[in-house]
This record gives C-alpha cells, structure tokens and sequence, in this order.
C-alpha cells in the first residue's frame, strides 16, 4: 500500500474507532497542516485512543504532493473543511484547539 493509502485508511480507521481524534477533527471544519498530520502519522498511534482500540501502524510520513492527494480526499468527504495552524507550533498544541472548540 502507497503511502496515500496507508494514510486514508489510517484516518478512516480512526475516524470510526471510538475516542479517535480524527472523528472530532471531522466535525471540527478543519484538517491540520502537512508538519502537523506528519507529527501524528510518523507516531505510530493515536495517543487519543487510551482504550487502544484501534491499534498501531507503522510510522511513515507524506510528502508535499501526498499531503495534497490526502487533503484532497478528505475535503471530498468534509467540504467544510480548512487547513489552519490556529496559531500554534505543533500537533499536540493542534490538538488541544480542537478539543477545546
């Protein structure tokens, strides 16, 4: 599987297990930036998902281009969606905007 793949199903897989942050980043209207969904895909895990239902996967990273492919699938499923930093320097700071909007 393509990196492109591995990372549409690794959001699709974590939007639908419960307590996975992309099911609140869903209905959130945003989608985080390139550095930012990098930090979390080169984790390995979602450190949202305490119950470890959905599982590990190994860490990998998106180019500029791959990012893109992905960013485009996910605006086709949630239209409303915009990339923004809001204004702070990492994933676990992204994160923590989106919980608390």
């Amino acid at each position: 599987m393509n990196r492109v793949e591995l990372a549409k199903d690794v959001l699709t897989k974590n939007s639908n297990v419960l307590y996975g942050i992309f099911g609140v980043i869903a209905s959130s209207g945003y989608f985080p930036p390139s550095p930012f969904l990098n930090e979390f895909l080169m984790v390995g895990y979602d450190p949202c998902d305490q119950d470890e239902r959905m599982g590990r996967w190994r860490p990998f990273f998106l180019s500029d281009d791959e990012y893109d492919q992905v960013l485009g699938w996910w605006r086709r499923q949630h239209p409303e969606a915009t990339v923004n930093q809001l204004g702070v320097r990492s994933w676990n700071e992204w994160v923590q905007e989106i919980l608390e909007n």
